[in-house]
């Protein structure tokens, strides 16, 4: 029986595959997909999406309850429409209700998710029309929120969204969050549980903004700025036509409900994620921020049209792309309309910062290669010699390339004494491309598994192409180092190749993606669904786990709910067995001297951090904002005159002292010490 039940699921298995080959490389009947989907085209879609995912799922009634919780998330992702009581009556319905929805739904009929939808357009958008509209009014209240002791001052905001790995949401910097935000007596995650809590809500969501732009903005259009942005998310709303939306929204929700990581993105969306994993795209080569005129310049990219110009500085503002007003465009959409074919000639209106005056630029757009921002290095000078440290971004296609090149570059005048591949941030990509980074610094053998939801497991190993470099090694994690990045650092630490340093646990995303674009079908956009769980080369999975650091150094406080173990829907932790060989040569060696070393890099490491008050004071929420308030004081009369230019781009400033990039270059410094040893061992 046992037998028969696998050959079913085999053949379940490969009946999806084949689904996916042919959304993939069939030739479409047509060559531009319709704008809208159909409930009818949804419907017919389900089926063969439950069949591809891991997990296999049905339309149950748990699944249909998740649907509609995640249905309500979609109308209002920043929990500031609807509150607790009015979910609870959406959600919470019988179960024979629920079966009903669920055959409903497989039938097309969507009725039910156009009512919520229609509702929630004419009840809840609606009765927030004035306080919208007044909230200019009141600017001081909102100003005077930063200023109060209980509301987080000391750092970037709390993202509303928990951030997720391959940029399915917007990246965070760990070394900036509100670390009292208890304080705040705010539960952002969870819906409020009256109107005067939702008032409360947008008025301090108004101040993290406004405190936030005001790092790259002056004073009144910072204020600008933030009520502007507020207003995007309910304005949005106003022109959505709800049967059009429905299907969309349904599919949305459906996707999610199955795993955190399966999702559909429409066309918009889908040009967005795609960018992210690019290594170049064709434009003129800047790097901007929203502001309320259009875009700010925050960084001339080095090579492109734009620095050729020598008309671009950092602080001017893009107000107009071919006559085009930007002004209250999204920046995705100011993106789109500044990037274009190579070659195309694009003219923009931009407001010089340092002389307030407009001028008129016409460039020709050019490809910008994005490798020198997304793979960055840096030379430390020690003691123990030269120290190189790689910072990869994200997982691109030919990351691994340019992560040899920079290295390369880095050695060029001598050899380096010891790599740091710096992974914070860093949520993930091509799994490929991870295997091949791998590959650079060790001699062979498996790097990662996968396992499909037939149970069957396909081995990734080294392409063996050579180490790249074979001395000491450390590798740099956070809590948002997520997927690649996490097989990667995983992959190094269960070859005893590396040591891990870091102030907690990555992510915890050990699942693997297929990306399918839908045009074949004739519908817009693409589907991203998880269908293989991914496991290191000694068989234990970072899902939900993470990778643990080897030395684990003071930092921000663990942000627990943005991890992969707290998302709903997660697929669970589970191990096989491995492929690693314990008895390889270098396995040996690189094991042994971690058994032998690695308590005495933890001790050093501590006793440093400990004897660094400033890395201490770093990291102390009260310290942090004492230091925060005293520097706005500090600058509050510039930012009142009205005539004075607005405050440089943070990348302007004098930067901060990157604590974990000093403390993991010290650790190098320490493994160098016995590291002469290892390699005395390895030429016997």
């Amino acid at each position: 029986m046992q037998n028969a039940q696998s050959t079913k699921s085999i053949w379940t298995r490969l009946s999806a595959l084949a689904i996916i080959c042919l959304l993939a490389l069939s030739v479409p009947t047509r060559s531009i997909a319709a704008e809208k989907l159909t409930s009818e085209q949804v419907a017919a879609l389900v089926p063969q999406l439950f069949k591809l995912h891991l997990k296999q799922r049905d339309m149950d009634v748990p699944f249909m309850k998740e649907l509609l919780k995640l249905y309500l998330d979609h109308l209002d992702p920043a929990k500031s429409f609807i509150i607790k009581e009015e979910a609870d009556k959406m959600i919470n319905l019988p179960d024979a209700e629920l079966r009903r929805l669920a055959e409903r739904s497989l039938n097309a009929d969507f009725s039910h998710f156009s009512t919520l939808l229609r509702n929630f357009l004419d009840v809840n958008i609606k009765r927030d029309s004035d306080l919208y509209a007044n909230l200019e009014k009141r600017s001081d209240e909102i100003k005077a929120l930063i200023k109060d002791k209980k509301t987080a001052a000391t750092a970037d905001p709390v993202p509303k969204d928990t951030p997720k790995p391959e940029g399915e949401k917007k990246a965070v910097n760990t070394e900036a969050v509100a670390e009292d935000e208890d304080e705040d007596k705010i539960k952002w995650t969870e819906r409020p549980g009256t109107h005067a809590e939702r008032e409360t809500r947008l008025l301090k969501a108004c101040a993290a903004l406004y405190r936030v732009n005001k790092s790259y903005l002056s004073d009144v259009e910072s204020m600008k700025l933030s009520l502007q942005t507020m207003r995007e998310e309910r304005d949005k709303w106003l022109k959505v036509k709800v049967e059009e939306e429905t299907p969309k929204l349904f599919l949305k929700s459906f996707m999610m409900a199955m795993d955190p990581h399966t999702v559909y993105f429409d066309a918009e969306e889908d040009e967005e994620f795609a960018d992210k994993l690019k290594a170049s795209f064709a434009g003129i080569g800047v790097q901007i921020r929203p502001c309320p005129l259009g875009a700010q310049v925050e960084e001339v990219i080095k090579g492109g049209p734009s620095e050729r110009s020598g008309k671009f500085a950092r602080g001017d503002q893009i107000v107009a792309v071919d006559d085009f007003v930007l002004a209250g465009l999204t920046i995705n959409k100011i993106v789109r309309r500044i990037k274009g074919e190579k070659g195309t000639e694009v003219t923009l209106r931009v407001i010089k910062r340092e002389t307030n005056s407009t001028e008129t630029i016409k460039l020709k757009r050019d490809t910008i290669n994005l490798a020198e921002m997304r793979v960055k290095g840096k030379k430390f000078e020690t003691p123990a010699g030269t120290i190189g440290m790689v910072s990869v971004q994200t997982f691109y296609q030919g990351v691994h390339r340019d992560v040899k090149e920079r290295i390369k570059e880095l050695s060029k005048d001598k050899p380096l004494a010891g790599i740091v591949l710096d992974l914070r941030d860093n949520h993930g990509g091509y799994l490929e491309e991870a295997v091949e980074l791998t590959g650079l610094f060790i001699a062979g053998g498996p790097v990662v598994g996968e396992k499909d939801g037939s149970n069957h497991i396909m081995w990734k190993d080294d392409p063996d192409n050579g180490m790249l470099f074979s001395g000491p090694m450390v590798v740099l994690t956070n809590q948002f180092s997520a997927s690649a990045s996490e097989i990667v650092a995983g992959t190094l630490k269960d070859y005893g190749r590396a040591v891990i340093v870091g102030p907690h646990q990555t992510f915890g995303k050990g699942t693997v993606q297929r990306v399918i674009p839908l045009n074949n079908l004739n519908l817009p956009g693409e589907i991203k669904i998880t269908t293989h769980q991914y496991f290191l080369a000694d068989g234990g999975s970072v899902q939900l786990k993470g990778v643990e650091p080897d030395v684990v150094i003071k930092g921000p406080k663990l942000f627990a709910e943005m991890l992969e173990r707290n998302s709903e829907n997660a697929i669970p932790y589970t191990k096989i067995k491995g492929k690693l060989d314990h008895n390889a040569p270098d396995v040996v060696r690189w094991s042994d001297y971690k058994i032998k070393n690695l308590s005495m890099l933890q001790a050093k490491s501590k006793a440093r951090v400990e004897a660094n008050q400033e890395y201490k004071d770093a990291f102390d929420p009260k310290k942090r904002k004492a230091k925060f308030e005293a520097k706005e004081k500090e600058e509050e009369a510039k930012r009142n005159d009205p005539n004075a230019p607005p405050p440089l781009p943070d990348k302007d400033k004098k930067d901060e002292t990157d604590y974990h990039a000093e403390e993991a270059v010290a650790v190098l410094q320490d493994m160098t010490a016995t590291w002469p040893t290892l390699e005395k061992q390895a030429a016997k």
